[in-house]
């Protein structure tokens, strides 16, 4: 019972709030105690609406998950945890949520409450749009990096902000071609409006757009001219790296699903990913041991 409950809140996904910790990063603000405690908040009131938010959608969607040959296993669409429970469960991490983050001021609860209340209406109407379903996921990435800018009160790049939505975009892409390639058009009737080639051509598109928009914050923002942009050049190589192998996983092992599992699961995409972040702390640490300001 208890592992039930488990399964239904998704820890595993958690690691999507690691956008979170990327105005922290960029900002030089990553050894200040305050500001790492400021974020760790807004980081755990994103995984609590998170876990909320799959729960309810759990709910909304357990009729159709018992249509799909992988998502009938749900707990909820399973019937191992009862309706009733699962809604109380949802609106108790819903509260939790608004409680941990209203620590942190009113902006703060504003922002998972809008995050909550989209992914709500996603749940209910808008992921049933073409389109709109994916850039719905992706904006509540845009709402995770926003929401780690609020928790410290620092500015956001747009380049940052671009780079976040085409990769969200990437991401959302592939998981859906993933599921059409999977053949369960009835689970979700909007799959019938997507084509295998349709979607090849947005991962392209989105994946283009995703190496292009981090070049340009690499080289043009001002947060990285200040903080010489010389040197981060040199991470767009493993950028470049992680989104082809994430393609060739999509490509050549329709692995694209949820990326979660993908990233957990890849060790390649791993070592690609903690070798940027390396790479990352190093500039940034170089650059604040010779006076560069943020």
């Amino acid at each position: 019972m208890i592992r039930d409950y488990v399964r239904l809140i998704r820890i595993k996904h958690w690691v999507k709030d690691v956008f979170v910790f990327a105005p922290l990063i960029f900002s030089l603000n990553f050894y200040k105690p305050i500001y790492i405690g400021r974020t760790l908040i807004m980081v755990a009131a994103f995984c609590l609406a998170a876990s909320s938010v799959y729960v309810f959608n759990d709910v909304a969607d357990r009729e159709r998950d018992r249509l799909h040959p992988k998502k009938k296993d749900r707990p909820i669409a399973s019937g191992a945890v009862p309706v009733r429970s699962a809604l109380i469960l949802s609106a108790v991490l819903f509260l939790a949520s608004v409680a941990v983050c209203a620590i942190l001021g009113l902006p703060s609860v504003l922002i998972v409450l809008t995050y909550i209340a989209m992914n709500v209406a996603y749940s209910l109407l808008l992921k049933k749009q073409t389109f709109i379903d994916v850039m719905i996921i992706a904006t509540g990435f845009l709402l995770r990096v926003v929401a780690g800018a609020i928790a410290i009160n620092v500015e956001l790049s747009s380049w940052m902000l671009l780079t976040t939505f085409f990769l969200s975009l990437f991401l959302g892409f592939g998981k859906r071609r993933k599921e059409v390639t999977e053949g369960s058009t009835r689970h979700r009737a909007v799959f019938q409006d997507y084509t295998v080639e349709l979607l090849n051509s947005l991962i392209i598109i989105s994946a283009s757009l995703t190496i292009i928009t981090y070049s340009l914050y690499v080289v043009t923002s001002k947060a990285m001219i200040d903080l010489g942009r010389d040197k981060f050049i040199a991470t767009i190589p493993f950028v470049v790296f992680g989104v082809f192998r994430y393609m060739f996983l999509i490509y050549r092992h329709n692995n694209g699903g949820d990326p979660a599992e993908v990233l957990l699961k890849d060790k390649v995409l791993l070592i690609d990913i903690a070798l940027w972040v390396c790479l990352i702390f190093a500039l940034l640490g170089y650059t604040l041991l010779s006076g560069g300001q943020p």
